[in-house]
């Protein structure tokens, strides 16, 4: 059966509370993250609601999140403001769904609305093993969606389809398979021969972070496995407290990408951030986050966590004025921090000019 994109319309909105901000009242990115994954988890779960799959599994199905695709945080929230996350599937293939979302802010004293994020999230619909297999949880297959209509919607359409189909090709499952290496050696000698240490700023060390939390009923859906927007806001807090080590302001995250989720977390587990500055241009900041688990169900019993996510945040520094200030210079002591900022370098210039190809 064909169903329409629309028929998976999503609206979730909450009143954004005290709890949810930082010292400035600005809404942690997290709190963001958090409701826009529940919003396109709904989404996708309803898309799945009549599949066979579905019936199968007896209603069991879960819409799982597996990478968190191109997000901006375009304007800031305060509290006081309600928040409303509004998701569409735009596209689908035979194994994925993919949902995109945009959050709006109102002013509910002043009725003043704006658009605050967006992104497109990509979540694999997954059914539990029966009794008698007691292992692995299934790929169930995905109902296909109407081609929508209209110019921008098929644009939007076919610029998600090209996206799957790089993807795809690639065989990507990693942050950082966005450069080969292998063509980039001479590229990576020249930057080190070139860089200069700062006199004055902060290493990547001076930044890392560990942040700890056990999943608990409440951070948990279907099957208790955890919301994707639970590990999505641990990230974002550690990815935060990272900024904050290195400019020692208040932070405010502006965008992520290349999020990947690469294997469940699940009631009871221990989940573990770590986070870290990789790059650094002259006002923002970009962090490498690392998600992973320890679970009395796995092989964690051995002593080694299982890596669950990673992704790359990118924050900037807020001065006293309430305007975007110039970060402290990444200090490079190290191999490893070499390639982070010479790989970080790269994905900077290529945004730049992707946003000047934009433009024109």
């Amino acid at each position: 059966m064909t169903r329409a994109s629309t028929s998976s319309s999503v609206v979730v909105a909450r009143l954004l509370l005290p709890d949810d901000a930082n010292v400035a009242g600005n809404v942690h990115g997290g709190t963001t993250l958090k409701l826009m994954e529940e919003a396109g988890m709904i989404a996708a779960t309803r898309l799945m609601a009549s599949s066979e799959a579905n019936k199968e599994s007896e209603g069991r199905c879960v819409a799982a999140l597996v990478r968190f695709d191109t997000m901006i945080f375009h304007k800031p929230i305060f509290v006081g403001e309600v928040a409303s996350c509004q998701c569409e599937i735009i596209f689908t293939s035979k194994q994925s769904i993919l949902v995109e979302v945009m959050v709006t802010a109102e002013d509910i004293s002043k009725g003043e609305t704006r658009v605050t994020n967006t992104g497109w999230l990509w979540y694999v619909p997954m059914t539990p093993p029966t009794a008698a297999e007691k292992k692995n949880w299934k790929i169930a297959q995905v109902p296909p969606i109407v081609k929508p209509e209209g110019e921008a919607a098929i644009q939007k359409y076919e610029k998600a389809k090209a996206k799957y189909e790089k993807r795809k090709n690639r065989g990507e499952d990693g942050a950082s398979g966005e450069f080969d290496a292998k063509e980039t050696n001479s590229e990576f000698d020249t930057f080190k021969s070139q860089y200069i240490a700062p006199t004055e700023g902060r290493s990547p060390a001076g930044s890392e972070q560990v942040l700890c939390q056990m999943v608990l009923p409440g951070d948990c859906g279907k099957g208790k496995v955890a919301f994707g927007g639970f590990v999505m806001k641990l990230m974002d807090n550690a990815a935060g407290c990272s900024a904050w080590r290195h400019c020692r302001t208040n932070v405010v995250t502006v965008a992520i990408s290349d999020m990947d989720f690469v294997s469940w977390v699940s009631l009871g587990d221990l989940c573990s951030i770590r986070s870290k500055v990789v790059f650094a241009s002259s006002k923002s900041l970009e962090i490498e986050v690392v998600a992973s688990v320890a679970s009395v169900t796995s092989d964690a019993l051995n002593g080694k966590d299982n890596i669950v996510a990673r992704g790359l945040f990118t924050f900037v520094s807020i001065g006293s004025d309430g305007k975007v200030q110039a970060v402290p210079k990444l200090v490079l002591e190290s191999e490893e921090d070499m390639q982070n900022a010479f790989f970080g370098t790269q994905r900077y210039e290529a945004a730049k000019r992707a946003r000047i190809k934009g433009s024109h």
